[in-house]
């Protein structure tokens, strides 16, 4: 037999065998919860636990690229989605960063890619939303800007729950396909809540040990255009056991976009400011609640442009505003607040904003399973449904 037959021969049993073990994941059931797709990822591997959500969320991811396609075209000076798309997968180095760094997750997010049969490049973009809205902003393609997230945390209260909450406020593409992920860790007692979009890696969540996080962009930081997207930190950050286990990690990685994650567990919370190859921890220990919106908290921090609470706030999403009412909220009410006191602070303007369109509020026990609340929409509009590790 020639050696080009028995090439042929070779590859052909790689690719049965590859079809053979991809028919062997077990797809789990979609359930629709009041407008938010939940769904149990139990895989041996992370490629089958990323195939099981490709697979399994299929439609709705397709029609999310779709969406983010349109965006492009509708919301920059783009006229080829498609061409900015691949410039930005092939000129960064936030692919290989990830695949050099965390090749678990990239096998993860491989499988994701395979079980919804979506480009790898549109997927991987479309979920590098902070990194590629940098990539926008650096070409000048924007006609007006989006996103206004706000994330706050309560702790330290003698005999109560500490509480994370985060408002999402993205662009909308990200409109109906809201999901939650319950992710069961082989050979290990960890379990994630992962609060997400169908088809990316990680938005929000809380595991089992009871550390939880939520993210927002620092708009007045420097972006590197290498570095791990934000997305692949979050699901980092929820395989910890605690609060010092994830800044571990984050000292040895570096970051794609300027970034704050604001981190609970059952003892405290922190805000933690990365950019480039950086982290900067920020804690209110004096106090007994924390928050965080779009411009850095660093007194000394190396800014690109100066973000002036009086001159020019609102051009940036009413980032000081919005902060300012946290902090007088929980000023006044830290020791006190629960769910409902939250709900209520998280659907205030300018916190709330049209940009809004999911609300995640999470509760954190001294002993027992977290509690995860989030909405499919607008908090002012839809209500928060409840998700547990039971």
């Amino acid at each position: 037999m020639k050696k080009h037959t028995l090439l042929v021969v070779l590859l052909l049993s790689i690719g049965s065998t590859v079809s053979s073990q991809i028919k062997e994941i077990k797809i789990p059931i979609v359930e629709y919860r009041q407008g938010i797709y939940y769904l149990e990822l139990d895989g041996n591997t992370a490629y089958e636990r990323g195939f099981q959500q490709g697979k399994a969320l299929e439609f709705v991811i397709k029609n999310s690229l779709m969406n983010f396609e349109n965006w492009i075209a509708d919301k920059t000076a783009i006229k080829v989605p498609e061409e900015a798309i691949s410039d930005f997968a092939t000129s960064s180095g936030y692919i290989e960063s990830t695949k050099n760094q965390l090749p678990e997750l990239f096998n993860e997010f491989q499988g994701i890619v395979d079980g919804a049969q979506v480009d790898f490049n549109t997927l991987f973009t479309y979920q590098s939303f902070d990194e590629f809205y940098s990539y926008l902003e650096a070409g000048n393609h924007f006609k007006k800007n989006e996103g206004n997230c706000t994330t706050t945390g309560v702790f330290g209260r003698e005999n109560q729950a500490n509480f994370l909450t985060h408002n999402n406020d993205l662009p909308s593409y990200h409109e109906d396909a809201v999901t939650i992920l319950k992710i069961k860790y082989p050979n290990s007692g960890l379990v994630i809540l992962q609060q997400t979009f169908a088809g990316q890696i990680g938005q929000n969540g809380v595991n089992n040990y009871g550390v939880a996080v939520g993210i927002n962009t620092i708009i007045d930081m420097p972006v590197s255009t290498k570095g791990l997207p934000v997305s692949f930190n979050v699901r980092k950050i929820l395989e910890s056991k605690n609060i010092t286990e994830s800044l571990e990690y984050l000292k040895k990685v570096d970051f794609g976009t300027s970034m704050n994650y604001l981190i609970a567990d059952r003892e405290t919370a922190i805000t933690v400011e990365t950019w480039e190859d950086n982290i900067e921890v920020i804690d209110n220990k004096k106090q007994q609640y924390i928050a965080h919106t779009n411009h850095t908290l660093q007194e000394n921090a190396p800014v690109i442009y100066e973000i002036d609470e009086d001159s020019n706030d609102s051009s940036f999403g009413y980032t000081h505003a919005r902060l300012n009412l946290a902090n007088e909220t929980l000023g006044d009410s830290a020791n006190t607040i629960d769910f409902e006191g939250l709900r209520e602070l998280k659907s205030t303007r300018p916190i709330l904003n049209k940009s809004t369109i999911m609300g995640t509020i999470i509760r954190i026990p001294k002993k027992g399973f977290p509690i995860l609340w989030t909405t499919p929409g607008s908090p002012n509009t839809f209500n928060h449904v409840k998700f547990t590790f039971d």
